[in-house]
């Protein structure tokens, strides 16, 4: 084993070595761009094609196109003898607006051999008419050795090991496409690993990503004299040597590797996510980046956050290599301070089911395991390649974005159940979940977890008080879990070890879900429970709906409080409650999206915990609704104004005159609505008529009062219905 003085040495001597190389890479990166943005100013990516971002990450590739951010979109590389190039969208090969660039790249991956240029027969014509513009050899064909050039997408990885060994040997390869629909059509599966374009790329050093890069006109880096480029371009190897040298030497950052850090981290994790264990490379960059975080992991928690960029970079990095680690005792000692000893079971057997509809659910097992802490879990054979998951972890907000960080940015973990028994761990730990994919059913299969600790879980109908009091609310685990009829709270232990009526707490939830579902003019009974998730720290506001929904940490003890209901704030939940419920048909964005949530947060207050709306919340006062319809009507009735609590009076004086099962009919008319109008102005059209037809009463006067944009036609299918001549905008006119 070495010193801790004969370690920095090793890492001096290989520091230094690796700059030397960066350098000597970089500048002949400088010439290859001399050369290939030669009458190219701009590149003009705008248009319906969404493209890839690139991960530029080989010590022989290198960045072409970029946003400001660093973000690469078109880049290059050497591979062997030969060389290659990828544009992060197919469509782009042939675009007339690229064709210098285009015509450029050919000829350097062709390197003045005048071969034939072969281009992949499921590309469409313009890439051959661009190419043979300039007196290129181009021809529709499949992958062949005797091409010079290859031009092909990223879509297929059937020849991946003979165009690696084509480039290798000296031919060149243009590649194009994206790796953002394979992600979001392959869920839970590693793109950087799994992507058939990536399996072709990651090798030469570059890989696709599933970010998207914006469309639009970027400048080229400059180029000067001898190739050298007047400002430092984003290279991950460059900025990995540069921040281990800071970390592990005490060197100082400039500002451009100060800039980057951030997106230097996410890289990082990208990169490992490869898993390219056959690779030296890899290996080498893994070894690198394990001395990094020994040397410096943080502390992270609500009362020792992080606020510098190196400090979240290193628990990004940190968290990322646990994952990979099969021996994780050894990182564990000094990723980790103070893990609790907790007791555990062993061969817990847990019973599932599941009926999923067009959304993947989480299945509570009601286990937890300890930060690091590792189990086998078994698995029936049925659900194995079927896209189920495990999760480890119930905080998925992912809080990259926050400049100051009282937890780790990525605290949960999925792995694909691919065989029976799968070994699994976190190492911030987690609660265990099943994650069901969309459109499945299963009936009280038995999963088993080797080790885990027991965690204070209540099931409406299944657990009853008496058990909860005396044993169940006592268990080790920091997070407890309570299932109601349509509702699933995740929450800190802390907060339920003296909670003695759970039932009267599943009474309150299942009355407020039950009147969501009514307003809505649905089920009873949801299609997957909703669920709320306490946190420390979360990706956006106060709380923020999806699933699950969000809150911080402080706001859960009211919603396990059943007397707090009416005398708390309830308002901010069940808002959230009702973004869930918002649909795009009826929708207005951006002026309802913080506006029609509310309508379930009113209802509820008034229908289910007995609150009159004016006490509801500070902003339905009497007072205050007719001083915003005033200073509303006296700026002009103008819809950019029409937002909020402003577009929530329309709604309001709608209930008020016609009553919430107007409401309801209304919303169950959209279920069966067969119109797909998108543009704005056609959907308030729509809103408008449903809305007339439901209460068979001419409303056109009245939105037009609210300054909506109702079309003569809208006026004309309307006017057989008596007009509503009193609203509560006549006094206006």
């Amino acid at each position: 084993m070495f010193s801790n003085l004969s370690r920095r040495i090793l890492w001096s001597i290989v520091l230094r070595a690796a700059l030397r190389s960066s350098s000597t890479n970089r500048n002949n990166f400088k010439y290859d761009l001399e050369f290939l943005l030669q009458g190219v100013s701009k590149f003009d990516i705008r248009g319906e094609s969404v493209p890839s971002e690139v991960m530029v990450h080989g010590s022989s590739a290198f960045p072409i196109g970029l946003t400001p951010d660093g973000k690469a979109f078109f880049a290059g590389a050497d591979f062997g003898q030969g060389r290659v190039i990828v544009s992060s969208h197919e469509a782009y090969l042939g675009l007339e607006s690229l064709s210098t660039f285009m015509i450029n790249a050919v000829l350097w991956l062709d390197k003045r051999r005048n071969g034939v240029i072969g281009v992949l027969p499921e590309l469409n014509d313009d890439v051959c008419r661009l190419l043979s513009k300039s007196g290129l050899q181009c021809q529709l064909t499949g992958f062949k050795n005797s091409l010079s050039v290859f031009v092909c997408t990223s879509y297929n990885d059937a020849q991946s090991k003979e165009i690696q060994e084509f480039v290798a040997g000296g031919g060149g390869l243009l590649i194009g496409g994206h790796a953002w629909w394979w992600a979001h059509c392959n869920p839970g599966r590693n793109v950087m690993r799994d992507c058939p374009g990536n399996r072709i790329l990651s090798k030469m050093g570059l890989c696709l990503l599933e970010k998207t890069v914006k469309a639009g006109v970027y400048k080229v880096a400059k180029v000067k004299h001898h190739g050298m480029a007047s400002t430092q371009i984003y290279h991950f190897q460059d900025l990995l040597q540069h921040f281990a040298g800071h970390v592990l030497q005490s060197q100082q950052l400039g500002d451009y590797e100060q800039q980057f850090l951030k997106k230097f981290g996410n890289d990082c994790v990208r990169y490992l996510r490869m898993q390219a264990f056959d690779c030296d490379t890899y290996k080498s960059v893994v070894v690198l980046l394990t001395e990094i975080v020994k040397a410096q992991f943080p502390e992270v928690s609500p009362t020792h956050p992080v606020k510098s960029a190196k400090d979240h970079l290193l628990l990004q990095v940190g968290t990322e290599l646990f994952r990979l680690c099969k021996d994780t005792d050894e990182p564990l000692s000094y990723l980790i301070i103070d893990t609790p000893r907790l007791s555990t079971v062993n061969n817990a057997r847990v019973r599932i089911s599941a009926n999923t509809a067009d959304n993947e659910e989480w299945i509570s097992t009601g286990l937890y395991l300890s930060p690091g802490m590792k189990t086998n879990m078994t698995v029936p054979g049925k659900i194995i390649g079927k896209g189920w998951q495990v999760q480890i972890g119930c905080q998925t907000d992912d809080l990259s974005r926050a400049d100051e960080l009282k937890r780790a940015p990525v605290v949960f973990i999925r792995f694909p159940l691919e065989k029976e028994t799968l070994q699994v761990w976190n190492l911030w730990g987690g609660l265990i979940y099943l994650i069901a994919p969309p459109r499945s059913t299963v009936s009280e299969m038995e999963v088993v977890v080797q080790t885990a600790v027991k965690a204070p879980y209540y099931k409406s109908g299944e657990t009853s008080v008496s058990d909860w009091v005396t044993e169940i609310r006592k268990a080790p685990a920091p997070w407890a879990e309570l299932e109601f009829e349509n509702l699933i709270i995740t929450l800190p232990s802390d907060l339920i070890r003296h909670l003695d009526r759970p039932d009267e707490v599943a009474a309150l939830w299942d009355s407020i879900m039950r009147s969501v579902a009514d307003l809505a003019a649905k089920p009873a009974k949801f299609t997957r429970k909703e669920r709320f998730v306490a946190d420390v720290q979360i990706s956006a506001g106060f709380m923020h709906s999806g699933y699950p929904i969000m809150m911080h940490s402080t706001s859960a003890p009211d919603l396990v409080n059943p007397y707090a209901a009416g005398k708390s704030d309830f308002w901010g939940p069940v808002h959230e409650l009702g973004h869930n419920q918002q649909r795009s048909v009826w929708e207005f964005p951006p002026h309802t999206t913080e506006c029609t949530c509310n309508l379930w947060s009113v209802y509820v207050h008034e229908v289910v915990l007995g609150v009159n709306r004016a006490n509801a919340h500070e902003e339905m006062t009497a007072d205050k609704r007719q001083s915003r319809i005033k200073r509303y009507v006296e700026r002009g009735r103008h819809l950019k104004d029409w937002n909020v609590w402003t577009a929530l009076e329309t709604y309001m004086q709608l209930q008020e005159q016609f009553g919430w099962d107007a409401f309801k009919k209304v919303f169950a008319a959209y279920h069966d609505e067969k119109n797909t109008a998108k543009d704005k102005d056609d959907k308030m059209n729509l809103y408008a008529e449903t809305f007339s037809k439901v209460v068979r009463r001419n409303l056109v006067d009245f939105f037009k009062a609210w300054g909506w944009p109702i079309h003569s036609s809208t006026e004309e299918k309307l006017s057989s219905l008596p007009e509503w001549s009193d609203h509560p905008l006549i006094q206006y006119k």
